[in-house]
């Protein structure tokens, strides 16, 4: 009684005590500050990069060439004509809608920030903005091995900077805890593949003009089958769920301190 009664000793202004007590208090939300912006950086990176893609994608539909005719015959014959201009389209689309998907699924499992990442990130930017680029070169001067090794230097390096992104928020730790360091192996050796296989066909593209375009066709036929080989759920950790935990824990031991049973 006489102890309840007794204030508790208070430290005097500025001494020791409640300074520490004061930095303990201090470090969770300094933790949860840090925290939130590099999750609002990331979000805006991830939205700005979105509208990026989505410019690129409108900026290849706008070069579509449009067939016309003073029947439905001539229309049918500009089609016809025009069909190599279509298809490169549809490839370009394909591309670009890979190399999105694949970014959209790396930074859904990253987790802080780094200004290297965001210049990676910049890096390959650049090469989504080239694709309408090279694609619009690869259809006027369709002859010239040029305009193949433009295309194929294009996607290969927009490859390369999504490779060196998964690489960097592996090694800096950047990935949030739950991703699983196999999976995330696999899909670096799935982006590595196409990557490859574009820079490669530039010398190809020296040889045979028509042999590098149909490689393109082949390399993201194979790539969309490996899609899911390298993203497969199986990979990812098992997270127990709370109440499973709960329950597995209040069945591990009866009243008096013995173990249930198994």
């Amino acid at each position: 009684m006489i102890q309840d009664s007794i204030p508790a000793p208070q430290s005097a202004p500025g001494s020791g005590g409640t300074h520490h007590a004061d930095q303990g208090a201090d470090v969770p939300e300094v933790s949860e500050t840090v925290d939130g912006r590099e999750k609002a950086t990331n979000e805006r990176l991830v939205f700005f990069s979105d509208a990026v893609v989505a410019i690129a994608l409108t900026l290849l539909a706008l070069e579509l060439p449009v067939p016309h005719g003073r029947s439905d015959a001539e229309v049918w014959g500009a089609f016809r004509e025009h069909l190599p201009d279509y298809v490169m389209f549809l490839l370009s689309f394909a591309v670009i809608a890979a190399l999105w998907a694949s970014h959209k699924w790396l930074f859904g499992r990253i987790g802080a920030f780094s200004p290297r990442l965001l210049w990676l990130n910049f890096t390959w930017l650049l090469g989504i903005a080239l694709v309408p680029f090279a694609t619009k070169v690869l259809l006027e001067d369709s002859p010239y091995q040029i305009s193949a090794v433009l295309y194929a230097a294009v996607v290969g390096g927009t490859g390369l900077a999504l490779i060196n992104m998964v690489r960097h928020c592996r090694v800096r730790g950047l990935l949030r805890p739950g991703s699983a360091p196999e999976i995330m192996r696999r899909f670096q050796l799935f982006l590595t593949f196409p990557t490859v296989a574009f820079l490669l066909s530039i010398p190809i593209a020296f040889v045979s003009l028509s042999g590098a375009k149909y490689g393109w066709a082949v390399v993201f036929t194979l790539t969309a089958l490996a899609a899911r080989w390298a993203t497969r759920p199986g990979a990812e950790p098992v997270r127990e769920r709370s109440g499973d935990r709960t329950r597995r824990s209040a069945g591990a031991r009866r009243p008096g301190g013995r173990r249930g049973p198994q």
